[in-house]
């Protein structure tokens, strides 16, 4: 394989790695913007870290969340 060949098989793959990083950002965005931690798309009324380090969200209704969990 020439260097020529060498360095268009690299600019070529950066360039689908771009794009596939663009294609799940974009997803990502357009999946989850809506989405709200707790039932209702009521907002959280305490933010907080448990011993895990996951973030939990009390809720209205004394209902406490992890993100991504809707109870």
């Amino acid at each position: 394989m020439s260097s020529r060949d060498r360095r268009r098989f690299f600019l070529l793959f950066a360039i689908l790695m771009a794009l596939l990083f663009a294609g799940g950002v974009t997803g990502y965005v357009l999946d989850f913007r809506h989405q709200k931690v707790c039932v209702g798309g009521k907002n959280p009324l305490a933010q907080s870290t448990d011993e895990l380090g996951q973030v939990t969200y009390l809720c209205p209704g004394g209902v406490t969340v992890t993100q991504g969990l809707v109870p």
